[in-house]
């Protein structure tokens, strides 16, 4: 069982993925210490650079999209007290760690989290051989994406997901929603 008390499991979507690309969205969902879901957030961002014609194809977003949205700066004070020094877990950690780390670094501010755990490893760990990749993954635990695009939010459940089984606990019911911050209408990518 989880004794590391509450961990904040997140994903990002980004322009890219090279050192310079920015956070276009951020979803996380908050996980008490017996690993029940507490809370979330889903926040999309202008991140201030074009998104590589790639990563559209991967989260959907437009420029024009993002750009109805406040940059990250904006959000960074609440993102902090989300995770509040608490662990947190992602799905191939390591990128998602640099990326939205990228972004406090940035602002002059800490990374808003304590020790950090990645599921595609502790995944890897548990199930030698098998394919890590989240959709394969979640799969297996009998979960699928809902949408065809990948949404951070819904990733960072799929997480979540993986994290709760990997400690023999059973599905937790997804709560997901759209974009919290940007303007009347602007929930939907375009």
């Amino acid at each position: 069982m989880w004794t590391g008390g509450p961990v904040i499991v997140f994903d990002t979507e980004t322009t890219g993925a090279a050192t310079g690309d920015r956070v276009v969205s951020l979803g996380a969902v908050r996980l008490d210490a017996a690993l029940e879901p507490e809370a979330t957030l889903h926040l999309a961002f202008a991140p201030g650079i074009p998104c590589h014609w790639g990563a559209i194809r991967v989260h959907g977003m437009t420029d024009a999209f993002l750009a109805l949205h406040p940059p990250f700066a904006a959000h960074a004070g609440e993102i902090a007290a989300f995770f509040g020094g608490q662990a947190a877990a992602a799905h191939n950690l390591p990128f998602d760690r640099r990326m939205l780390g990228g972004e406090f670094e940035r602002l002059g501010m800490p990374a808003p989290w304590g020790e950090a755990y990645c599921t595609l490893k502790l995944w890897r760990r548990a199930h030698p051989g098998r394919r890590a990749g989240l959709a394969h993954a979640a799969a297996e635990c009998g979960l699928a994406r809902e949408t065809a695009l990948h949404g951070a939010l819904e990733d960072a459940w799929l997480a979540a997901q993986l994290l709760r089984a990997l400690h023999g606990l059973p599905p937790a019911p997804m709560r997901l929603h759209g974009i919290t911050n940007g303007p009347a209408g602007a929930g939907m990518a375009a």
